[in-house]
């Protein structure tokens, strides 16, 4: 992202420094993220149990849980419908596992993305009438899948829905549907993430059969929080910081086959490595074939099958990357085409070729580099497929249901969602999305400014301030990884790496500290990395090889005055 302004944020003062009993960098860290006492900063770093809240004030959980107890102890087969994405197959993963150590019968059922698109398909309820499943549930989707829930009940095939999307105005007729996104929900939370919501269920369900929860669905549970950038605080922080505690610490297969290949330490898991490393390996199965090869993954427990899957996946997210930079150079060239240097209010970007399962990282790239809204789209025939990508000033799934009349399907959230629409809809569809667009971000501010926690000797990095920075993990929406400024490191060496030199390699000096540097997807500023430079960026600890070095990721660099 190219950044127009630093924005340094305010230190803390030795009053607060003293009361968190931490030194003055340390404090402004906590202080950026309302810690202001030594209670508070305990239960962030260390969120206790308490933190989870009584699955039973979700309306329906009583229902809920009755239905999958029934189901259960009369040995029914319990159909599970999860979405093809990392959350709704950790999700999926979560109910099958869970209900399965209870003694549940249980089918979980993957759509495949091009073929059968987002909700509940026919071809998933003639799977589940297949196998004489009686109670289906839904993760990660559901809320709007009202013929679908209909055509089930008339085969004797009840639902529960769990979705965290947000609803129509009217309700799928289901035996109980548990999302904290409903309108009239009492449900203290409502940021959790399909997994999340799924995992209510369990817990309520574990409470009434009096068992503990095992540990390794915590370990599911964060990686579909962050893959679907949960809002990192409450019982998705718990839930996520356990999850990660227990990757680190307790074998689990399937999670250690990605751990394995991606390159990474288990012991030292971050989020950034779930992020970049081993969520793209779950989600690509969905991206290019189907998703059915990623669930079985996550529902071994075997290390050689686990080993052998992790290989396939690996392939899979190569050519992913491939075809991704490509859609990306593509879109960039339309975008420049349209409408030159200008930036509009939404970008669209669309081409028959491109998958479906690479429109929503096209889309997010679009929005984090340009700053707007970004739909991207593709289709050969009468329908087109498309995905949508957000910024916080702009709600896409509000401004979709202004057009809701001309979609075949729609839906998603705030930042995320996407539509199926008829290609003679679509430049209808443009034009109400681009009226809206601007004049909803009309005034927006055009210049991208990047907060930075403080500023910062290299000196300052070591193990020590690195085992702090650990502690606050899992980074994320609400928690974002700090950021420092350097000003007047020296750049010893800097070189264009990657395919395509896509990034930029520095060793940066300053005093008696030299620490290796990626900046990523700025490969093309090598001539500006000369000289003495002001650094903004985040320090970490990169594994390759078996060996361990301090590396800083560079968000943006400019020459030293």
């Amino acid at each position: 992202m190219i950044y127009n302004d630093w924005n340094i944020l305010p230190k803390a003062n030795n009053s607060l420094a003293n009361r968190l009993q931490l030194p003055t960098t340390e404090a402004t860290i906590l202080f950026h993220r309302g810690i202001t006492s030594r209670n508070e900063a305990e239960a962030f770093i260390n969120p206790p149990p308490s933190t989870l809240h009584d699955p039973y004030l979700f309306q329906g959980m009583d229902k809920c849980v009755s239905r999958l107890e029934l189901a259960i102890r009369n040995k029914e087969a319990i159909g599970i419908f999860g979405d093809f994405d990392a959350d709704g197959l950790t999700g999926t993963a979560v109910l099958t596992r869970g209900l399965t150590n209870l003694g549940g019968s249980v089918h979980p059922y993957i759509p495949h993305r091009t073929l059968e698109g987002h909700g509940i398909s026919n071809e998933s309820i003639e799977f589940f009438k297949e196998k004489k499943v009686s109670l289906l549930m839904t993760v990660d989707c559901g809320v709007t899948s009202f013929n679908e829930i209909n055509m089930a009940k008339t085969l004797g095939i009840e639902t529960i829905v769990t979705d965290h999307h947000v609803p129509g105005d009217t309700l799928p007729n289901a035996v109980s549907i548990i999302n904290p996104s409903l309108p009239n929900s009492e449900y203290p939370f409502n940021h959790l993430t399909g997994v999340g919501t799924a995992f209510k269920v369990i817990q309520a369900l574990y409470e009434n059969f009096k068992h503990d929860i095992p540990d390794h669905l915590y370990a599911l549970v964060a990686l579909g929080t962050i893959s679907d950038v949960g809002l990192m605080k409450d019982e998705n922080r718990f839930l996520s910081n356990k999850g990660l505690t227990v990757i680190n610490n307790y074998p689990i297969p399937s999670i250690d086959s990605l751990i394995k290949i991606s390159g990474f330490s288990k012991s030292t898991l971050s989020t950034e490595n779930l992020s970049y490393g081993i969520i793209p390996r779950i989600n690509v199965a969905g991206r290019l074939d189907h998703a059915n090869l990623s669930l079985q993954l996550l529902l071994s427990d075997s290390i050689e099958e686990s080993n052998n899957i992790a290989s396939e996946l690996e392939v899979l997210n190569k050519r992913r990357q491939v075809m991704t930079e490509q859609a990306i150079l593509e879109a960039k060239s339309q975008l420049l085409k349209e409408i030159g240097t200008s930036t509009p209010n939404i970008i669209f970007a669309g081409k028959q070729q491109w998958i479906p399962g690479i429109l929503g990282l096209i889309a997010g790239r679009l929005a984090e580099e340009y700053n707007r809204p970004v739909i991207a789209a593709s289709g050969k025939g009468d329908y087109i497929r498309a995905s949508a990508r957000s910024i916080p000033e702009f709600n896409m799934i509000e401004a979709l249901k202004i057009c809701s009349n001309i979609f075949e399907k729609f839906g998603g959230h705030h930042m995320a969602a996407g539509f199926t629409i008829k290609k003679e809809n679509l430049k209808t569809f443009r034009q109400q999305m681009t009226s809206v667009a601007d004049e909803l971000l009309e005034n927006l501010e055009r210049n991208i400014v990047l907060d930075i926690d403080t500023e910062i000797d290299l000196s300052w990095i070591n193990r020590e301030s690195l085992n702090f920075l650990s502690s606050l993990e899992p980074y994320g929406s609400g928690n974002s990884t700090p950021v420092f400024l350097t000003k007047g490191a020296s750049v010893l060496d800097s070189r264009s790496v990657g395919k395509d030199k896509t990034h930029l390699k520095l060793t940066i000096q300053q005093g008696g500290a030299i620490i290796e540097a990626m900046a990523f997807r700025q490969g093309h500023r090598l001539k500006e990395a000369r000289g003495e430079i002001d650094i903004a960026y985040s320090p970490g600890i990169n594994y390759w090889n078996g060996k361990e070095t301090i590396q800083l990721t560079i968000e943006d660099f400019k020459r030293s005055h």
